[in-house]
């Protein structure tokens, strides 16, 4: 249980001070379990808690973050002297200021149909158990497999100097897999994340046992079957994952404001991006890319972000155009608009900045087959095993992990490794056709320094691009 007069004392020191533009206090509480089979044999088995706190003072020069690993008035108190010693060292060249925002006072949490904690050691060991036998009866030389399972809680609160009082409890739960395939003295590898925010009963939906399976089925079939593609110009269709992947780096990323503004250049880089660029054509009228931290029992739902502002869908690339920023508060009063609640944190010893939630290209109104059926020469990438950005999310490349060929509409053999190099506009330049149904994958994205790790999905429809450059 977060002890709320901790977090009240702790806010009244901070808000003494006659300079301070907005105080932040935050106190969290993570219980956390992970197991692992490394090639059927048990790697990793443990548990751990952990709860501390932080505080963020705004100054009109500069801001502080302090946090510990202890909760107490006391300990309050010097991270209050220390994230004010911080804010006045700063010395910004502009004044900082932050978008006003309605003070909220609720508590919110994700259910559970079968709660983590009552899972036994014991059932998660089998049913990693479960995953490794399953690959090994498919008959392929799987020389590397790896599974990992873990889960968490994380209950935090979050109280501030213009009145926000905020109680959360987030569950989380992933399952990892790697899987190497040999075949014929040549390799493919897989590396895969599912994951999502409430109980066992994701796992169970999951199903990975089949999905596993035929996942090893298709990496030999690459191996076996897979024949290079001649370099020229396609048409490409992309799966779900390949439309995700490009979603979140070449629209998520550049979209951030704080990249925009600058602020992560010497960190995790900047953007294409300027902030005169709202309006200004990205793509096609089939390019609308949402971040959508509201998706139910998605793994990067949230209810309220870092800064006490209520999450809402935001259409970044909207019709083809580019339309709308991720903001924090900060980012958002230097544009002059509102925070679309985008400002997040891996845990309580981290300073939020602006992250994505779940990002997606919107769904089209072509079904699946009739993607594929128009094209006369290209290829069906299903899913990437690679993909490489510049700093500036402009450049851009995507190496298959299962493609298939394409002649006259239907599919004609395993393709391997296509690889597709293009800009971020002439990316989404070139679809012309996205099918109804969206699927989301998740992943870790990386940002910041010291880096954080933050949970997300990715995703999308089959969407189809004419006349690119394959190879």
């Amino acid at each position: 249980m977060l002890d709320e007069d901790v977090a009240e004392a702790t806010l009244d020191l901070a808000a003494l001070k006659a300079d301070t533009l907005l105080a932040e206090v935050r106190l969290e509480e993570r219980n956390s379990r992970q197991i692992s089979i490394r090639s059927g044999q048990v790697s990793n088995v443990t548990k751990s808690s952990d709860s501390g706190m932080n505080v963020r003072i705004v100054l009109s020069n500069g801001i502080g973050f302090s946090s510990s690993n202890r909760i107490s008035k006391s300990e309050g108190a010097r991270l209050v002297q220390e994230a004010v010693r911080q804010a006045k060292s700063a010395k910004r060249r502009s004044p900082v200021s932050f978008s006003s925002e309605r003070a909220i006072d609720t508590s919110w949490e994700v259910r559970q149909k079968r709660p983590l904690v009552e899972v036994s050691t014991d059932d998660k060991l089998e049913y990693l158990r479960g995953l490794d036998n399953a690959v090994m009866k498919t008959g392929a030389k799987v020389q590397g497999r790896y599974y990992e399972q873990r889960d968490y809680e994380t209950a935090s609160l979050l109280v501030n100097s213009e009145g926000s009082r905020i109680r959360s409890l987030l569950p989380r739960v992933v399952v990892e897999s790697y899987n190497l395939v040999s075949s014929k003295g040549e390799t493919e590898q897989s590396i895969r994340e599912w994951a999502a925010t409430g109980g066992w009963e994701n796992v169970e939906a999951w199903a990975l046992e089949g999905v596993l399976a035929d996942e090893v089925r298709m990496l030999k079939r690459q191996i076996d079957k897979g024949k290079k593609v001649k370099p020229g110009v396609k048409d490409l269709v992309c799966g779900p994952e390949v439309a995700g992947i490009a979603a979140h780096e070449s629209c998520g990323h550049p979209m951030e404001a704080d990249r925009i503004l600058g602020r992560e250049m010497s960190q995790a880089g900047k953007s294409f991006v300027s902030p005169d660029m709202i309006g200004k054509k990205i793509g096609s009228r089939y390019a609308t890319v949402i971040d959508d931290p509201t998706v139910q029992g998605s793994y990067g739902y949230y209810a309220y972000d870092q800064e006490g502002v209520k999450a809402r869908p935001r259409y970044l690339y909207k019709e083809g155009l580019i339309n709308e920023f991720l903001h924090n508060r900060e980012s958002a009063s230097r544009m002059n608009v509102q925070s679309n609640g985008a400002s997040r944190s891996e845990f309580y010893l981290r300073e939020p900045i602006v992250r994505m939630g779940n990002t997606f290209v919107a769904p089209g109104d072509f079904e699946e087959d009739e993607l594929i059926g128009s094209v006369k020469d290209g290829v069906l990438m299903h899913s990437f095993t690679e993909w490489n950005i510049d700093d500036k999310r402009f450049n851009q490349k995507y190496v298959s992990r299962e493609a298939y060929f394409v002649k006259d509409g239907e599919l004609a053999g395993p393709a391997r490794k296509c690889i597709l190099e293009i800009t971020t506009p002439a990316f989404w330049g070139a679809i012309d056709a996205a099918s109804k149904k969206v699927v989301l994958t998740s992943g870790e994205c990386g940002k910041g320094d010291p880096m954080q790790g933050m949970a997300t999905d990715m995703g999308g429809p089959m969407i189809r691009l004419r006349s690119v450059m394959l190879k």
